[in-house]
């Protein structure tokens, strides 16, 4: 897979993100915001765990083909099995085929766990810094991890971002200031509990470009989806009573599930190694863009002049680090 088709994916989970705006804040204001993260993590890790299940007990693609004369009369017919073990051209036999599936290393199992965490620690500081923060600042905040992700990848990755994907972080951050922020600036209570969210999202960036290419991707995204529906489980049981889902909220938490949670962080995990993480983090930032976007077609909102210059910063920013424009 090409660095550009990546992108292109990683902008799709962007778009289908930025719907997820008016119908999580609709979904919340029925239900506890912990128990809708909390069922809806769990619906889209059962599924992509079931899926794994179901693609890991199907019998072995097996080509049988005629041979020619046996030593002795007549003709034998001989399967070959078409089953591969990852990352070799080796045939498996069919007796190892099932156990290949599950033969993932601890490496592998251990980054799961690490990038659930890292998205259930993001996902949660998030959610109670709302409680005080504006939604506005707040977006400005947990955006930051656009900066936080090069920084970090130089350091821990050993991967510097070229001179494009710089100028596009720097676009980036500016439109996500332009559409956020509004003067004069306070700094609140829960200011610095969004900031760990986007610490968060950055090393949850990271993680899954340290640790998802050494296995299934589908089951990589199911381990770490149902991580934080567990984590989010045991903060609703402390903090939100009752824990129940009302009728009219399954529609936004199905939707939520299926598009937002179990396509998305599946794609993610499956072509984030085709990419670097600094342009993942990059292509991320478009999330408010969408969601402006889609609340001016579902709701009827109106972006002021500011923030729409915001929104060009930010496409501006993604366009500068595809382009090439500035590459020595």
């Amino acid at each position: 897979m090409s660095q550009l088709t990546a992108d292109l994916l990683l902008l799709l989970v962007t778009l289908v993100w930025g719907t997820t705006f008016v119908i999580v804040k609709q979904a919340i204001s029925a239900m506890g915001p912990l128990t809708f993260v909390a069922v809806r993590f769990f619906i889209a890790g059962a599924i992509l765990i079931a899926w794994h299940v179901f693609r890991a007990g199907r019998p072995p693609v097996a080509v049988r083909r005629g041979a020619g004369p046996a030593s002795g009369s007549g003709l034998q017919a001989r399967e070959v099995c078409a089953d591969r073990l990852p990352g070799t051209t080796e045939p498996v036999p069919p007796a190892k085929t099932l156990n290949a599936w599950y033969n993932a290393s601890r490496e592998f199992y251990a980054g799961a766990v690490l990038t659930g965490l890292a998205l259930f620690f993001a996902y949660a500081t998030q959610t109670l810094g709302l409680v005080t923060v504006a939604s506005g600042k707040a977006a400005f905040i947990t955006g930051l991890y656009v900066v936080m992700v090069p920084i970090a990848s130089r350091a821990i990755l050993r991967a510097a971002p070229d001179r494009n994907s710089v100028i596009g972080v720097i676009l980036a951050t500016s439109g996500l200031g332009l559409m956020s922020l509004k003067l004069p600036l306070q700094v609140a209570a829960g200011d610095f509990l969004v900031f760990l969210c986007a610490i968060g999202f950055a090393a949850h960036i990271l993680l899954v470009s340290r640790y998802s290419e050494h296995g299934d991707p589908v089951l990589f995204a199911g381990a770490q989806l149902l991580v934080v529906s567990a984590g989010s489980f045991i903060c609703a049981i402390i903090f939100e009573r009752p824990l129940l889902v009302p009728p009219g909220a399954w529609g936004p938490v199905l939707f939520t599930a299926l598009a937002a949670t179990s396509f998305a962080f599946l794609t993610q995990s499956a072509v984030q190694r085709y990419t670097s993480a600094t342009h993942t983090a990059l292509i991320f930032s478009a999330e408010p863009v969408f969601g402006a976007l889609f609340a001016w077609l579902m709701t009827g909102e109106i972006l002021v002049a500011r923030e729409i210059a915001g929104a060009v910063f930010i496409l501006t920013g993604m366009l500068v680090s595809e382009s090439g424009l500035f590459r020595t």
